[in-house]
């Protein structure tokens, strides 16, 4: 079978859908398949395009066996909502012009949604080749949109929402990444059979590990009890609220907050913490997903942290799956899918409210518990019997195999 991938995101940017896209790609590709990822020239979380990268409109690589193909994109560093739709509309367009052109034939074509701009590409490629669509659906994005008065025109809205139907209305196979979107799907096509494809890890990467010296004296937290966050710093992450919770608790001389990644929110926070004077609190630059382990071996606590918004309670962070692996217990705050993950594997605490105060009495709690390891063993546990990234990439393929030897 000959496969493509069409998404705006993949390695070497990080995240949750660059790291879940391509333990796909590779899926395929140990099953013999031919892979080809069409993508954008990595940008995320910077807004500036990588450096081995500047200066292409198209750039051809292979990674882990797959191929990959990458097409120019307007980049930016603005929280304007008319800059992301430049930058989702501009590689809609390059990734037709550059795969119409260097891809003949596919049997499958799955895509990412959102943006939605890149369902007219995936259509019009689909059609081109005569290959079965696939739509993924990562979140709840226009439910999103409305919530946070990103965008406010309710005709606009609508028209975004008709679109969605649409498009999952032509494909062969939806899949989705929770059991909130899955319910979405099926309330909005009461005939579908989505397909759940949830977030993972890798067990064999993400194991437990002692920190290195080294490591404890680079990110300085030597003898402390450290709470760690790993990921995008950005607006519904809420790590104010994480920063609220440190100040709290500056007295206690031992904890130490450990905050590594990027994003648009970032600079006010490093601000924020500046202000109030913070000295618990610790920035550091993100690392190579490769690497990731390493890191999070320093933490003592691994928090998972979001706003509370309905449209986020069908919210399950891949970082989650990443700190249960290496059997780092969990706070997790606030009430969600991921959040449920945590109480059913015993894995750690759930703070239910946005409160800097139970967040901080909670941090107290969890140091002074003897079930730390425990909860970290429990953690461990339920993602090797339910979360094993290559385990739900290869049975992804498997579906699809049937799904196109049936068309």
């Amino acid at each position: 079978m000959k496969a493509v991938i069409l998404t705006q995101y993949f390695p070497p940017e990080m995240g949750a859908a660059q790291n879940r896209i391509h333990s796909l790609a590779k899926a395929f590709h140990k099953r013999g398949h031919h892979i080809t990822v069409l993508t954008a020239l990595p940008n995320y979380p910077t807004g500036k395009i990588f450096d081995d990268y500047r200066n292409h409109y198209k750039y051809k690589e292979n990674i882990d066996g797959v191929e990959v193909i990458r097409s120019w994109l307007y980049v930016h560093r603005s929280r304007n909502a008319l800059s992301s739709a430049l930058s989702y509309l501009s590689f809609a367009l390059t990734a037709y012009d550059v795969g119409s052109r260097e891809i003949a034939s596919a049997n499958l074509l799955l895509w990412e949604y959102p943006p939605p701009f890149l369902g007219h590409t995936a259509g019009k490629l689909a059609k081109r080749w005569n290959a079965g669509l696939v739509t993924n659906i990562a979140d709840l994005w226009t439910h999103a949109l409305e919530e946070q008065k990103v965008l406010k025109s309710r005709y606009i809205l609508e028209k975004i929402s008709a679109f969605e139907k649409s498009i999952m209305q032509k494909s062969m196979a939806v899949t989705g990444q929770t059991e909130g979107v899955l319910s979405d799907i099926k309330a909005r096509l009461p005939e579908s059979d989505p397909i759940l494809w949830p977030n993972g890890a890798d067990p064999d990467l993400f194991r437990p590990m002692t920190p290195s010296s080294q490591m404890q004296t680079r990110y300085d937290v030597r003898g402390k009890f450290v709470v760690g966050y790993s990921g995008l710093h950005g607006r519904n992450h809420n790590l104010k609220l994480l920063l609220d919770a440190a100040r709290i608790l500056q007295p206690e001389n031992d904890i130490v907050f450990t905050l590594c990644g990027d994003g648009f929110e970032k600079q006010k926070l490093i601000t924020y913490a500046m202000q109030n004077g913070l000295s618990n609190v610790h920035f550091h630059d993100p690392i190579p997903h490769s690497r990731l382990p390493e890191l999070l071996s320093l933490f003592d606590v691994g928090v998972v942290i979001h706003r509370d918004l309905p449209g986020l309670k069908v919210v399950r962070s891949a970082k989650l799956f990443e700190l249960m692996s290496m059997q780092i217990p969990i706070l997790h705050c606030p009430v969600s899918e991921g959040a449920e993950i945590v109480r059913k594997a015993d894995a750690g605490l759930v703070v239910e409210e946005e409160d800097p105060r139970k967040i901080a009495d909670t941090i107290i709690s969890m140091r002074n518990s003897a079930k730390l390891a425990e909860w970290g063993k429990n953690g461990r546990k339920h993602v090797i019997e339910n979360f094993d990234r290559n385990e739900i990439s290869l049975e992804l393929v498997q579906k699809l195999e049937k799904l196109v030897g049936q068309a």
